[in-house]
């Protein structure tokens, strides 16, 4: 075998070595590659420690094993098993009662007439399909009988009855339509089969018009939204990807971002054509905190000294991690396992202060002991391997790990962000992408708010239903007032 003009045989012992490590570090490469395209493709999506990985640390169980066998009988522990009770339908929803008697009347024995003593319930849950209904909105025209050229009088319309101009839709259905596509994750083009199926003809074009008017309706709330947010000294941040039809190659999509970003108060998303890193600097342009995110130098521009702190994602290390423990089984079980117990011991924190009492008693050593065995790891690795560049992903941002233990306020990852972000990708996957840039914009806006409904067990259509018959006819109403989060219903109209 050679290798260019030279055989192995030809070269010596640190050229070997070289080219024996380079060899090796391709195969991991192109092992690694097929591992997880096929865990993409075929595995579970969970992240959850395996017994399997348990086993393969090495390390003496501090719980004697018992012994399962005996002779040839299977000793099983005693457990307890748990019966889950039906929970009760709603008090709520309409009754209809439907009674049986018996078919006799009479006393098979004397024949006497027979009586109640008593009676047997027996709940069912059925389904009304949705009902569409035209109102008929009539003006009283009234004028005097008695003077030529009197004016007639005609009452207006309320304002709360049409919230878009020339749109003969009520609250109602507008939000029904919304919900149904970025809740429920109904395209327009399925609502517009839905209502054929009921004899309506919407176009989709018109509900994409519609669409525009209510986030223009709905700017304010969006605005005070992101105000709140940034007013908050920790925020989580993240961005995903979004397609969208105007592109620059005819016939391909362009890739655009929805930046989003999450506190208390809520989450926000803002559209943008790119991920440069003028994007977040624009958008936390006014924001002093911290900031927890992934290790992408998109937010480097906004952690500038005297500004804002970033804390890392210990979530993103544990994915390295998963990633290639197919190649370094030993190593990884062992710093999975150590991730998984600072999880297990501060999963028992309901606020804050117990979540730091937690951390300066137990969590902040784990967490020391976690990083110092992968310091010691990383001197033992080769450069090019997979495992190498997962601990250098860690200890790249090790000082942001450390600073997640300085106080109890700190998620140890960034998942509170990952999970509004998932809505989105359910969404994606029906519509495809967004016809333009204007429509990837409105996306956010509904996104947002649609977002922090569900945060704060918010039912989004009543919400925004609601929210489109006070827009129009209350002047002076202060935005604020209508976020999901401050939000009182005014009407109790479905």
């Amino acid at each position: 075998m050679t290798t260019g003009t030279e055989t192995y045989e030809n070269l010596d012992k640190p050229a070997l070595i070289s080219l024996l490590q380079d060899r090796d570090s391709e195969l991991l490469k192109f092992q690694l590659a097929i591992l997880n395209s096929n865990k993409r493709e075929f595995g579970t999506k969970s992240e959850k420690l395996t017994s399997d990985q348990i086993r393969l640390s090495f390390e003496v169980p501090t719980e004697p094993v018992q012994e399962l066998l005996i002779s040839n009988e299977v000793v099983v522990e005693r457990h307890t098993r748990t019966v889950r009770a039906k929970k009760p339908l709603p008090n709520d929803l309409p009754r209809e009662e439907r009674i049986y008697e018996p078919e006799a009347t009479t006393c098979p024995c004397c024949n006497n007439e027979l009586v109640k003593i008593g009676e047997e319930r027996s709940e069912e849950l059925e389904k009304i399909p949705a009902q569409f209904k035209i109102i008929e909105h009539v003006r009283i025209k009234k004028a005097c009988p008695n003077c030529k050229g009197a004016k007639v009088l005609t009452p207006p319309l309320p304002p709360t009855i049409f919230p878009l101009e020339r749109v003969r839709v009520g609250p109602g259905f507008l939000s029904d339509m919304l919900v149904g596509k970025y809740v429920d994750h109904l395209p327009y083009h399925r609502q517009e089969q839905i209502y054929r199926r009921s004899g309506i003809e919407i176009a989709r074009q018109r509900m994409c018009d519609w669409t525009a008017g209510i986030v223009e309706l709905l700017m304010p709330l969006y605005s005070a939204l992101t105000r709140s947010v940034l007013l908050s000294p920790y925020i989580h941040a993240d961005e995903t990807t979004l397609k969208v039809q105007d592109g620059e190659e005819k016939g391909k999509c362009h890739t655009g971002y929805l930046w989003g970003f999450h506190a208390p108060p809520g989450v926000f998303f803002h559209y943008a054509d790119s991920r440069a890193s003028e994007v977040p600097l624009l958008v936390l342009e006014t924001f002093r905190g911290t900031l927890q995110t992934d290790l992408y130098a998109g937010y480097n521009k906004v952690l500038v000294p005297n500004k804002c702190e970033r804390i890392a994602c210990l979530a993103h290390v544990r994915r390295k991690f998963i990633e290639i423990e197919k190649t370094a089984s030993k190593e990884c079980a062992q710093i999975l396992r150590r991730i998984g117990d600072i999880y297990h011991k501060e999963k028992s924190a309901k606020t804050p202060a117990e979540r730091f009492e937690i951390r300066e008693r137990c969590t902040k050593k784990l967490l020391q002991e976690l990083l110092d065995y992968v310091t010691a790891l990383q001197s033992r690795t080769l450069p090019q391997a997979p495992l190498s560049k997962a601990i250098n992903y860690m200890l790249s941002q090790r000082v942001e790990i450390e600073r997640i233990m300085t106080s109890g306020e700190f998620d140890l990852d960034n998942n509170a962000i990952e999970r509004q972000m998932r809505p989105i990708a359910l969404g994606r996957k029906n519509y495809l992408f967004a016809g333009s840039h204007d429509g990837a914009h409105r996306a956010a806006v509904l996104y947002s708010l649609f977002n922090t409904c569900k945060i704060h067990n918010v039912n989004p259509r009543l919400w925004l239903a609601d929210v489109l018959r006070r827009i129009p006819s209350e002047r002076g109403l202060d935005p604020n007032d209508l976020l999901p989060h401050c939000w009182v219903p005014a009407t109790s109209e479905a």
